[in-house]
């Protein structure tokens, strides 16, 4: 058997041996390589060399052979002594690799953020969010996915995203197990109204106006569809759902055809200049929420990203203002 195929084997089976090699061995060992006698490597590394030779014997023994042998003046290397010098500097260099993106995360010269939010979210919040990130931040990629509030939430949980950004509502009620949810602000929906609809010219309507009305929703696993039908439940209101869509771009755009109506946030309506009438006797609101694992710790580039969401959160997005 190889003496290298031996090596592997005994690091991998025999865990005491491999947690035995420790970083400072291993150095030694590469300096007593690269310099050639042990007298040479003790002057690289400012130590004794009998302190360097007693490393690589007690290195020896770990791995259970010699590694360098005596070739007249010079140290030459064993078989087994080109396996573990391979070994050594691919450590060394994973170590180095390691400290050096610790220390860019330390000071965010670089890093990733995982970022899960909805489409209305992209369009109103976001922009200003991600401008003061990169500004501030310019080396961290930030990486924005879509979906659902349960999507998102569900992928937080997972730790396949660093935070999310989504509306929650009371009802129906959310799972917040091993999360942590914070308010940021909240968001009035609104009805956006087709051309030539009888509510197009008007600024507010009645709950009881929508009775018998074409409405265009989400897909019934919607949360806030589910939210918006409670709302108007209350009220003896029930939606006549004429189209079930997943997104809003498609909503927006069914509605510019003439095909009903739909409920979108105030801010949506608002940037996307659509026409659109409150209602004046019930308010239909949701909270904007910043979601983070509460098991996993966040990392430094997403701990930044949550601070700056809260400051813009705060200065641009004060509870119940309208844009």
């Amino acid at each position: 058997m190889c003496s290298s195929i031996r090596i592997c084997r005994l690091l991998l089976t025999n865990s005491d041996t491999l947690a035995g090699m420790e970083v400072r061995q291993l150095e030694m060992f590469l300096a007593v390589v690269e310099a050639g006698s042990y007298l040479q490597a003790g002057e690289r590394l400012h130590v004794a060399h009998s302190a360097i030779h007693r490393q690589v014997k007690m290195l020896e023994e770990e791995i259970g052979e010699p590694l360098v042998y005596r070739d007249g003046r010079t140290l030459q290397l064993t078989p087994a002594g080109r396996d573990v010098e391979q070994l050594a500097r691919r450590i060394l260099n994973d170590i180095a690799n390691v400290k050096m993106r610790l220390r860019e995360s330390h000071s965010l010269e670089s890093g990733k953020v995982q970022l899960g939010t909805g489409t209305t979210m992209v369009l109103t919040f976001l922009p200003r969010v991600l401008e003061v990130f990169r500004t501030r931040y310019s080396g961290v990629e930030v990486q924005v996915m879509t979906g659902t509030a349960t999507e998102v939430l569900a992928a937080i949980a997972a730790g396949s995203l660093d935070l999310g950004i989504v509306f929650t509502t009371p009802v129906p009620p959310i799972d917040t197990t091993g999360l942590e949810l914070t308010p940021l602000y909240e968001e009035e929906f609104v009805l956006i109204v087709p051309p030539g609809s009888p509510f197009e010219h008007r600024a507010s309507v009645s709950v009881a106006d929508l009775n018998g009305a074409s409405m265009i929703t989400f897909s019934r696993s919607s949360r806030m569809r589910q939210f918006i039908e409670s709302q108007l439940a209350s009220r003896g209101v029930r939606m006549k759902v004429v189209m079930e869509l997943e997104n809003e771009e498609a909503i927006e755009r069914m509605v510019a055809l003439g095909i009903g109506s739909a409920f979108v946030s105030r801010r949506r309506a608002t940037a996307e200049g659509l026409s659109f009438v409150t209602l004046n006797d019930i308010d239909i609101r949701a909270t904007a929420s910043l979601a983070v694992s509460a098991r996993i710790p966040m990392t430094r580039a997403a701990g930044a990203f949550r601070t700056i969401c809260l400051e813009c959160a705060g200065r641009n997005y004060q509870i119940g203002a309208h844009a």
